[in-house]
C-alpha cells in the first residue's frame, strides 16, 4: 500500500493524542510532528512510545523548525493553540503543498485571524474543522429520530465545562441537527469577570450564552463554578430529550433510551485519516461552514471581552 505523508503541527496535549490516533490508521504513514517547543515534542514522543499494535508500518519524524518539513503533504492536522493558528498555517503554506487540512477549534481568536486562515488555505473544500459530533454514530442515531419541521430549543447546563473554549462544539452539533445556521449570539448573561483557563495564557468565562439560528431554533449554554460536568435538554417539538454525554445516556420523554459514548481523540483520528486518504471526504464540518459559525461566535465574545476587560483588545484569548 502506498505510503502517505501526514503533518501534525502542534505536539502538546491534544496534538499528542492525534499522534496516538494516527497509529490506528491502516494505511502506512510518514508522520511529521512539528512544534517549536522541545517539551511538546517530548510529550508526543512519549505518547507514541505508549502505543502498541500499530495498524501499519508508520514512521515518525520530530521537527522544531518549519524548514525541515516535507514539501508535499497529503494531510495536515493543525493542533496548535488558536492564537497562533493563522500564523502557523501561513508558515506551512509557504513551505508545503498540502492536499487536505484538519483544523482544531477554536479556529482563531478574532475575525481578522479567521480571515487570514481562509486566505492561506486556497482550496477551502479540502479543509475541515474538528468539531467531531457530526461524525459520531451515537449523535447520528439521535439526529435521525429528531422531530422535523419544528424550531428546536436546547439548554446545556453544567459547572466549569469551559464555555468559551467548548461552546462551539454544541453550536455546531445543534446546527447539524436542525439544518440551520447560526445567526446571533447574545452575551448579556455572561459574567463580567473572566478567569484563567487551565491552558496557560487563555481565559474562560462563566454565565449564560444565548444563540439564535436561522430557522428560529435557539440554544442556551450555561456554565457555573464547580465541578466539571455538563448535560443538555433538547425539545424537538415532539419530545423532550435528556442527554448526558459523560454518563453515556440519552432518554426521550416517551421512554426511549439510546446509550452511547464520546470516544477519545486517540480513537478516532486514524479512521478520519483513512477516510480522507481513501475517499477524499469526512464527516466533520467543512471549513467554510465552520468559519461562518466561528465568525458570529468570535464577534460576540470579543465584544464582551472589550466591554468588560480591555476596550482596545484585538483578540479574545480563548483556545
Amino acid at each position: 500500500m502506498k505510503r502517505a505523508t501526514v503533518l501534525l503541527s502542534g505536539a502538546g496535549t491534544l496534538g499528542s493524542r492525534h499522534l496516538q490516533g494516527l497509529a490506528r490508521c491502516a494505511i502506512p504513514l510518514d508522520i511529521h510532528v512539528y512544534d517549536i517547543y522541545p517539551d511538546a515534542l517530548r510529550i508526543s514522543q512519549a505518547r507514541w512510545e505508549e502505543v502498541t499494535n500499530l495498524k501499519a508500518d508508520h514512521h515518525v519524524f520530530l521537527h522544531n523548525t518549519c524548514e525541515a518539513l516535507p514539501v508535499n503533504v497529503d494531510i495536515a492536522v493543525i493542533a496548535t493553540t488558536a492564537n497562533v493558528r493563522h500564523e502557523n498555517i501561513a508558515e506551512i503554506v509557504s513551505k508545503c503543498s498540502v492536499k487536505y487540512w484538519i483544523l482544531e477549534k477554536v479556529l482563531a481568536c478574532s475575525e481578522e485571524n479567521l480571515d487570514q486562515i481562509l486566505t492561506s488555505i486556497s482550496e477551502l473544500k479540502n479543509a475541515w474543522v474538528n468539531t467531531p459530533r457530526r461524525s459520531l454514530p451515537w449523535h447520528s442515531e439521535i439526529k435521525a429520530l429528531l422531530g422535523k419541521g419544528y424550531a428546536m430549543t436546547m439548554k446545556v447546563d453544567g459547572g466549569a465545562w469551559g464555555l468559551a473554549c467548548n461552546a462551539i462544539h454544541f453550536l455546531d452539533m445543534f446546527a447539524w441537527w436542525t439544518g440551520e445556521t447560526l445567526v446571533e449570539i447574545e452575551t448579556n448573561g455572561l459574567d463580567s469577570n473572566w478567569i484563567e483557563a487551565k491552558r496557560a495564557g487563555n481565559m474562560e468565562v462563566m454565565g449564560t450564552l444565548h444563540a439564535r439560528f436561522s430557522g428560529g431554533s435557539t440554544v442556551q449554554l450555561t456554565a457555573q463554578p464547580g465541578d466539571v460536568y455538563y448535560e443538555f435538554e433538547l425539545n424537538d417539538g415532539s419530545f423532550i430529550w435528556h442527554i448526558d454525554e459523560v454518563g453515556g445516556t440519552c432518554f426521550r420523554s416517551d421512554g426511549l433510551s439510546i446509550p452511547g459514548r464520546i470516544p477519545y481523540q486517540s480513537e478516532v483520528t486514524g479512521e478520519l485519516i483513512e477516510s480522507l486518504l481513501s475517499k477524499g471526504v469526512c464527516h466533520l464540518p467543512g471549513l467554510e461552514t465552520s468559519a461562518q459559525m466561528h465568525r458570529v461566535y468570535l464577534h460576540a465574545l470579543l465584544k464582551h471581552w472589550q466591554h468588560n476587560v480591555s476596550s482596545s483588545a484585538k483578540i479574545v484569548p480563548i483556545t
